[in-house]
C-alpha cells in the first residue's frame, strides 16, 4: 500500500508562521502605499532639491497615513508661546517635532525661519524660509478666491489662516460649507482691515472634506 504522507504535518514548524508574516506584510504595505509619494516628495526637499512639485507635496500628505500638516493643537500652542517669548531654541525644536509629523506644516516652517536666523543659523533659516515660500505659492498658483471657480485649494483649515494672513486678512472670520459635486469649498467672511468692506474668499476643501459629493 502506498505511504500517504500529510504534506500539513510534514512541514516545518516554522511555515506556518512565515506564511502568516508575509500576510502581514502584504498588508502593511497596502496601508502604507499612500504615504509612499509623500514620502519621496519630502525626502527630495530635506535633501535640499526645492524645485519639487509643493502642491504635489501637499496633496500626498493629506492622502497619507502618516502626515499631519495641521499638528496637534497642544505642540502648536507650545510653539507659538516659545516663539512670542523669544525662546527660540524651545521653538525651533517644537516645530521640527511638527514638521516631522507632517512635512508641509507652514506654520512650523515659518517659526523655524525666524528662530533660527535670531539662532544665529542662516543656513537652516534660510531652508525654511524657502520651504515656507514654495508651500505657499503651490496654494496661491491654484487661484484667487474670488469664487467657487477660481478658489484656492488647500489640505486643511490651517492653509486657510495662512492665505488670509498672506493676504493681509485676519486669519479668521465667519466661515460658510458649501457642500456639493463635484466640489467643496470653505467660504470665508472677514473685513478688511485697510477699508473695513466685506471680503469674500472661497477654498477648495476636497482633499481633506469627508463628506465631499454629498
Amino acid at each position: 500500500m502506498p505511504c500517504q504522507v500529510n504534506i500539513v504535518t510534514s512541514l516545518p514548524s516554522w511555515v506556518p508562521a512565515v506564511g502568516t508574516f508575509l500576510l502581514l506584510a502584504v498588508a502593511l504595505a497596502g496601508a502604507e502605499k499612500p504615504d509612499v509619494a509623500y514620502l519621496e516628495l519630502k525626502e527630495k526637499v530635506v535633501g535640499g532639491d526645492l524645485s519639487i512639485d509643493f502642491r504635489a507635496l501637499r496633496l500626498a500628505c493629506a492622502k497619507a497615513v502618516h502626515c499631519d500638516a495641521k499638528g496637534d493643537s497642544e505642540s502648536v500652542v507650545a510653539m507659538r508661546r516659545a516663539s512670542q517669548s523669544h525662546d527660540y531654541q524651545n521653538a525651533a525644536k517644537i516645530a521640527e517635532k511638527l514638521i516631522a509629523d507632517g512635512f508641509p506644516n507652514i506654520e512650523a516652517h515659518a517659526v523655524c525661519a525666524a528662530a533660527y536666523k535670531e539662532l544665529g543659523q542662516p543656513d537652516k533659516a534660510a531652508f525654511h524660509h524657502a520651504v515656507v515660500s514654495g508651500l505657499i505659492r503651490s496654494i496661491m498658483s491654484t487661484g484667487d478666491g474670488k469664487t467657487k471657480e477660481t478658489a484656492f485649494e488647500v489640505i486643511g483649515t490651517q492653509e486657510e489662516h495662512v492665505i488670509l494672513s498672506v493676504l493681509g486678512l485676519p486669519p479668521f472670520g465667519r466661515q460658510s460649507l458649501i457642500a456639493g459635486k463635484p466640489h467643496s469649498y470653505d467660504l470665508i467672511e472677514v473685513n478688511d482691515p485697510k477699508g473695513g468692506q466685506k471680503v469674500l474668499v472661497y477654498f477648495n476643501i476636497d482633499a481633506f472634506f469627508p463628506m465631499k459629493g454629498l
